[in-house]
């Protein structure tokens, strides 16, 4: 009978302590979030310069969405520290090639949006800032950008205007103007100018964020505002006359 009290009383101090042992390590774990979610990504203002040199070296071997993480973490890293000396900047390499080679929204912008992201965290000026690298991309005959002396791979011709943030567009039209191949060192030339581009024009508007200097640009969602659904301003590049009707914003 002892031997039964003393096996039940063991058994009720095991259930107790592992009780205690899963509570806490719930709360450690909920500890951990609560940090992740309040881990401050101070800014410094960047040389926008350095900015594009980085991100045009750095595309020839990580390409486009790490090129553009890289060069405006890595300067970050440098005069700030923690957290951008730790951040994983290989976490953005799938986002090449449109999202491994899908074609979809550019790796640069994909990058961009996470740095503008972490950096501004729940300013609203955040989602503006984004939609204004997106706008410049989409608007602005690229590249821009010019390696310094001795610096390219290869001389490249032409700019064109994407008119979208669709990567296979993007390329698509600068390729066809440039009358060159997707595998040929043109092509990368150009893509890594446009992630220089991209990273400069992003480091731009955050460094005026950082001295209260930035207005927005566009209007954020003005696509949705004009067609009714989140959407592009040239939507016949691919549907031609046959733009699916919606029934717009209810």
């Amino acid at each position: 009978m002892k031997a039964a009290k003393r096996h039940d009383r063991d058994r009720r101090s095991f259930i107790l302590g592992a009780g205690a042992f899963a509570a806490g390590a719930a709360t450690r774990f909920a500890s951990a979030a609560r940090a992740g979610e309040t881990t401050i990504y101070r800014y410094k203002t960047l040389d926008i310069a350095e900015v594009g040199g980085i991100a045009y070296e750095t595309y020839f071997t990580k390409f486009c969405a790490e090129a553009v993480i890289t060069g405006i973490f890595q300067p970050l890293a440098r005069t700030v520290g923690a957290p951008y000396d730790s951040f994983p900047l290989h976490s953005l390499f799938w986002a090449h090639g449109g999202m491994m080679g899908w074609g979809t929204g550019c790796g640069t912008l994909i990058a961009a949006g996470m740095a503008v992201s972490l950096i501004t965290g729940a300013a609203q000026d955040g989602e503006a800032i984004i939609n204004d690298v997106i706008t410049y991309y989409a608007d602005t005959e690229l590249p821009v950008y010019e390696p310094a002396p001795g610096k390219a791979k290869a001389a490249i011709r032409n700019t064109s205007l994407a008119g979208t943030p669709l990567c296979h567009i993007s390329v698509g039209k600068w390729m066809k103007k440039e009358n060159v191949g997707f595998s040929t060192v043109e092509r990368s030339e150009r893509c890594a100018r446009v992630s220089a581009d991209t990273a400069m024009y992003t480091a731009q508007l955050l460094n005026e964020w950082a001295e209260r200097k930035y207005k927005r640009r566009n209007h954020p969602f003005a696509n949705v505002i004009n067609n009714g659904i989140t959407s592009q301003t040239n939507c016949s590049d691919c549907h031609g006359d046959d733009i699916p009707d919606v029934p717009g914003i209810q």
